[in-house]
């Protein structure tokens, strides 16, 4: 008797909560002001179902929400639903259930918008990776259309020719770069909308008592000590891959690897010279100034990023950020 009566109520409320998810997606696609709101909102409802009644409850209302949101709006919101929002929701549902760390449900959420993303992307090349080649020579064709019409503006505007020839070469560079960088985008990508998403969630659902715990600061965040080594990795496959007949996609995923890595070390090491300047009782505002300084500069001068690739790979292993700079005060303090 107890044991229908709550999974009457459960279906009850998967029912209402299925339905507030449909309306949401369906704002998201039609007011695009709105839209950006109800977007964030959209996987709450689910993520209150996990708490409340399970994951099971929560996995029918959301295959639910996304029949309602494709019937009132077509098939893409449904389909929205169904590999976006819902998944979205239910993970960060189970996390608070669970007791999970913050940390650990931004990153299970990093994981599944991530596969999201994948899978919206492959029904983009017709369910499988066949028309690739034939996006990337589009994408081709479009860089050097868009080099052509911006030389051209270049050229009535008075620019001289050196000028326009070198904005025309880190172009294609840049150009010829991106597909390596598109996995570390995916993932950086990721990890931005599923930290959005929680922090949403953190402060939407406590006004209703449902307590999720916040995020460290992010002068503690840094990568684990054994990061460094996908490095050697990446450089290991990409020989191989050039190297071995056959074996090209061995060094594109190589290269991938490399460009993400690079990218990502050069980013903590910019946080690393963030709190060593904190460290030194810099005020905020000198920080700001002098972060602004260091980065506009490493355009112009690429040993700076070099400094900080390296910069973020030694914090990885010595922890650096906790060993230099530390203040007069602190050290002084430390010592008696």
């Amino acid at each position: 008797m107890t044991a229908g009566r709550i999974k009457t109520v459960g279906l009850t409320e998967g029912a209402i909560l299925a339905a507030l998810v449909a309306i949401f997606a369906v704002a998201t696609r039609y007011l695009p002001l709105i839209g950006i709101a109800t977007a964030l909102l959209c996987p709450l409802p689910l993520a209150v179902l996990v708490i409340r009644q399970g994951f099971r409850v929560a996995a029918i209302a959301g295959v639910v929400a996304g029949l309602v949101g494709a019937t009132l709006a077509g098939p893409l919101v449904g389909l929205a639903i169904l590999i976006s929002f819902a998944p979205m929701g239910i993970a960060i549902g189970v996390g608070a259930r669970q007791g999970w760390s913050a940390a650990r449900i931004v990153l299970v959420g990093t994981v599944v918008s991530a596969v999201s993303t994948g899978v919206s992307f492959l029904g983009l090349l017709g369910g499988g990776t066949s028309n690739l080649s034939g996006m990337v020579q589009e994408m081709n064709a479009a860089t050097e259309r868009s080099i052509a019409t911006a030389t051209a503006l270049y050229a009535r505007l008075g620019i001289p020719q050196t000028q326009v020839e070198t904005f025309s070469t880190q172009f294609r560079e840049f150009a010829k770069a991106l597909p390596y960088l598109l996995p570390g985008m995916l993932v950086f990508g990721a990890a931005f909308a599923a930290w959005l998403n929680y922090e949403v969630a953190r402060r939407v659902l406590g006004r209703f008592g449902y307590r999720l715990l916040t995020l460290p600061p992010a002068s503690t965040w840094r990568l684990p000590a054994g990061t460094p080594w996908i490095i050697p990795l990446g450089l290991l496959l990409s020989l191989a891959g050039n190297s071995l007949r056959g074996l090209s996609l061995l060094g594109d995923v190589g290269t991938s690897i490399i460009m993400t890595a690079t990218i990502v070390f050069m980013l903590q090491g910019v946080l690393t010279v963030w709190v060593i300047l904190g460290n030194l009782e810099l005020t905020r505002v000198e920080r700001i100034v002098a972060m602004v300084f260091i980065v506009s500069l490493s355009t112009a001068v690429p040993v700076i990023n070099i400094a900080l690739f390296l910069l973020g790979i030694l914090d990885s292993v010595w922890q650096v950020r906790e060993r230099w700079g530390l203040s007069r005060a602190r050290a002084s303090g430390a010592k008696s």
